[in-house]
């Protein structure tokens, strides 16, 4: 009993650390240029989340065939969740609407994170006590990574941002390690982490070609210069951020 309260309350160290982000919301508002870079930084955050997922979900797969059934699922699920984003409805154009692409930002780390507490939870149920200390400084360090592209859409907004939605879109990100977490001491499915898995491959590639999108488009159209290397340099500072990140939790 003490072993999955202990579990419990590691993940939701796990799930809250998200928000050590979410001040950043609220500061001054930054010049045109700032914003942009800060949309890179959490671009290049969400690519390297992207290869981690991947490679995660990838050894799932039995003999790295197109016919193996783990594969199926995640192809089916990230292809029908894609276009499910690509064609959204009147009014939902997402160059417009920094809030919707912070929410999907939230809505794909939490699927991430939702897997990560159903492998935590599993392990806590076989009472692999080191495994604490690792996911509290790990995961912890990484959650802390993972708010910073849900924040970052909503950075030096003119019209400020209601903290009552900041604060719920931290939490779809982070509270799903702890409900996987909960599910994980009790259930453990291969497929389910696969599909999730899907479910957020597809979330964070639509965000991150989103912020791509803004950063041309309103770099271009409102600033003297390119901001094309800008663009390019945030994302490779992101990238290389959130590795550096993974090495310490690997390490």
């Amino acid at each position: 009993m003490i072993n999955t309260y202990l579990t419990i309350a590691v993940s939701v160290v796990m799930g809250l650390s998200i928000f050590v982000s979410m001040p950043v919301v609220f500061r001054n508002t930054h010049s045109l240029r700032k914003m942009l870079f800060y949309n890179a930084i959490a671009a290049g955050i969400l690519v390297f989340l992207l290869l981690d997922i991947y490679g995660n979900v990838a050894a799932v797969f039995g003999n790295a065939s197109i016919t193996d059934p783990y594969e199926i699922l995640f192809i089916v699920a990230f292809f029908l969740t894609f276009l499910f984003f690509i064609f959204p409805k009147s009014g939902r154009d997402p160059l417009q609407s920094p809030k919707r692409t912070s929410a999907l930002a939230a809505l794909g780390i939490g699927f991430q994170n939702l897997t990560e507490g159903l492998v935590f939870g599993s392990a806590g149920a076989a009472g692999i006590v080191p495994i604490y200390v690792l996911a509290a400084i790990g995961f912890t360090l990484q959650d802390i990574t993972e708010g910073f592209p849900i924040a970052a859409p909503l950075i030096g907004l003119r019209k400020k941002v209601e903290k009552k939605f900041v604060a719920s879109v931290f939490l779809l990100g982070g509270i799903p390690a702890v409900i996987g977490t909960l599910i994980g001491l009790n259930f453990y499915s291969t497929a389910f982490i696969v599909l999730f898995d899907a479910l957020a491959s597809a979330a964070i590639l639509y965000v991150v070609l989103v912020l791509f999108h803004i950063n041309i488009d309103r770099g271009n159209k409102k600033e003297k210069q390119s901001s094309t290397h800008l663009t390019y340099l945030g994302i490779l500072i992101g990238f290389v951020a959130a590795y550096i990140v993974n090495y310490l939790i690997v390490a």
